[in-house]
C-alpha cells in the first residue's frame, strides 16, 4: 500500500537511523544534478524489473524530481510491496526544505549527451561522405540508427558502452 511522506518527515526517519530503501526513479543524468544521500538510481522504465531482488516488506521510499514519476512508480510496483512510500514534491521539494542533495562528479558531457553527439557525427558524415564521394557511405548511417534500435529493444547500447570505457568517463565506469 502506497503512503505519502513529507521531505521533513522522511529526513528525520533517516535521521533516527530508520531502514529505508530510497530509489530515485529519475534518469541517470537527472540523478547526477542532485539526490538524496543514500538513494539509489533505478529510472522509472526499469523499475519493475530491477526490484526483484528487495523484500516485499522492506520500506522503499520512491523520488523523482517533482513527485509525479514517482508516484506513478508507486502505482507500478504496489501490489507487490507492503510499505511503500511517494515522496511528496520530489527532489525539488527536499531542497526546498534546505536538505543536503548529493552530485556526482561534474564531467564535460553525460554519456547520454556523448552517445547522441557521437551517432549524429556519423550520420552527418555518411551523409556528407555519400554526396561527395560515393553513394555507398550512405550505409554507414546503418550503425547508429543499428544501435538505436538495439538500445530501444534491448536496454544495451553498444556505443554507450564503448563510450563508458573512455578516460574522460572514468566516473561512469566506477559507477556501473
Amino acid at each position: 500500500m502506497k503512503q505519502n511522506i513529507q521531505p521533513i518527515e522522511l529526513s528525520a526517519r533517516l535521521n533516527s537511523g530508520e531502514n529505508l530503501r530510497i530509489i530515485d526513479v529519475r534518469t541517470p543524468m537527472e540523478f547526477s544534478t542532485g539526490h538524496i544521500p543514500g538513494a539509489l538510481n533505478i529510472p522509472l522504465d526499469k523499475i519493475e524489473s530491477t526490484l526483484l531482488g528487495i523484500g516485499r516488506d522492506d520500506s522503499i521510499v520512491l523520488v523523482c524530481q517533482g513527485g509525479v514519476r514517482s508516484l506513478t512508480a508507486c502505482e507500478k510496483i504496489e501490489r507487490n510491496y507492503s510499505n511503500l512510500w511517494n515522496l511528496v514534491g520530489g527532489t525539488s521539494a527536499w531542497q526546498a526544505v534546505g536538505l543536503e542533495v548529493i552530485q556526482s562528479p561534474k564531467n564535460s558531457r553525460g554519456l547520454e549527451r556523448q552517445t547522441h553527439l557521437v551517432a549524429g557525427l556519423l550520420i552527418v558524415s555518411s551523409f556528407g561522405l555519400y554526396l561527395f564521394l560515393s553513394p555507398t557511405w550512405i550505409y554507414l548511417s546503418l550503425l547508429p540508427a543499428f544501435g538505436l534500435l538495439l538500445d530501444t529493444l534491448t536496454g544495451i547500447c553498444p556505443m554507450s558502452l564503448l563510450l563508458k570505457r573512455m578516460p574522460w568517463n572514468a566516473s561512469f565506469l566506477q559507477a556501473s
